[in-house]
């Protein structure tokens, strides 16, 4: 079963043909329990596909579907809960005001709607400022309430753009864990964030979006098992930067000299000997695990 599903989606804003479409023809799908990181560089089309499955958004073209329902449909909307950025609050309200409205409108009966809240409270550790005014919440108070609201309203999927951000660490790592939970029960949960550590630890995939392309799709425990090497290179060795990352699939520049994924067999011995082959000097070298960052850096080169 898929509980997301976007297919050949395009979303244009605006009417100048000079202007690129936000999002151009992206195509996926995401299983109940995935835990989805989004990430790209600003303007790469993660708030826009994020805002398209919330509903808020229509497509120029293509097909957005959660639970099999177009996700511009009420039903849909429904089954979605969605924190965007900045957080939508009203500051006259308390956090607590501010869930049992919500809830009125998603659980049956006023003992649904209390045990519904008292969750959401719980889960986002809302309790010691949750009956204050919102507009004297810092930031991440703000975070935690937005994340209360949606996972108060999202049965089949949360949609988090950076919300995790701003928070303390300690209840981030908690927050963390509790999103993890929700997914194992079920629910799809799909995060957008420049925070590539938070993303590291959370998901369970990631989609690279660039310039509104989905530029990867990977699997996380595929992509941290890789390792990589770096190669640190001499003065003048820098110039043969672009040789080695045409030479070997997936490099990419750094700033002392090159990063080569160990893919498909690939030693560091075979790098090493490449180099010497095309005469580049190589000051130092290390081989650590591939991170996100790598897998970033390289579909955007690649771009």
């Amino acid at each position: 079963m898929t509980a997301v599903v976007v297919r050949g989606l395009t979303v244009s804003f605006g009417r100048s043909p000079d202007r690129p479409p936000a999002v151009l023809d992206v195509t996926f799908g995401v299983a109940p329990g995935e835990i989805v990181g989004i990430v790209g560089p600003n303007g790469a089309g993660k708030t826009t596909l994020l805002r398209v499955l919330a509903g808020e958004a229509r497509p120029n073209q293509g097909l957005a579907l959660v639970a099999g329902t177009r996700a511009s449909l009420r039903a849909a909307r429904r089954r979605v809960g969605w924190a965007p950025e900045p957080p939508v609050l009203p500051p006259e309200l308390s956090g607590l005001e501010w869930l049992l409205y919500l809830a009125s409108h998603r659980a049956s009966g006023p003992a649904a709607r209390a045990a519904s809240v008292r969750s959401a409270v719980e889960f986002a550790q809302l309790a010691p400022f949750v009956e204050r005014r919102i507009g004297t919440y810092s930031r991440g108070m703000a975070q935690r309430l937005a994340l209360a609201a949606a996972v108060l309203g999202g049965d089949v999927a949360l949609l988090l753009d950076e919300t995790l951000s701003g928070i303390d660490p300690l209840v981030q790592r908690d927050l963390r864990d509790g999103l993890a939970g929700l997914a194992r029960a079920g629910r799809v949960v799909m995060v957008a964030s420049h925070d590539l550590g938070t993303i590291e630890r959370l998901a369970t995939r990631v989609l690279v979006l660039g310039a509104g392309r989905l530029l990867a799709d990977v699997r996380m425990h595929e992509l941290l098992g890789e390792r990589v090497m770096e190669l640190a290179l001499d003065g003048g060795a820098l110039a043969a930067a672009p040789t080695l990352c045409n030479r070997f699939p997936g490099a990419t520049r750094t700033g002392e000299g090159v990063a080569v994924p160990l893919l498909r067999g690939l030693t560091p011995e075979q790098v090493l000997a490449a180099c010497r082959a095309q005469r580049v000097a190589v000051a130092a070298t290390r081989v650590r695990y591939r991170a996100l960052d790598d897998l970033l850096a390289a579909a955007v080169e690649r771009r």
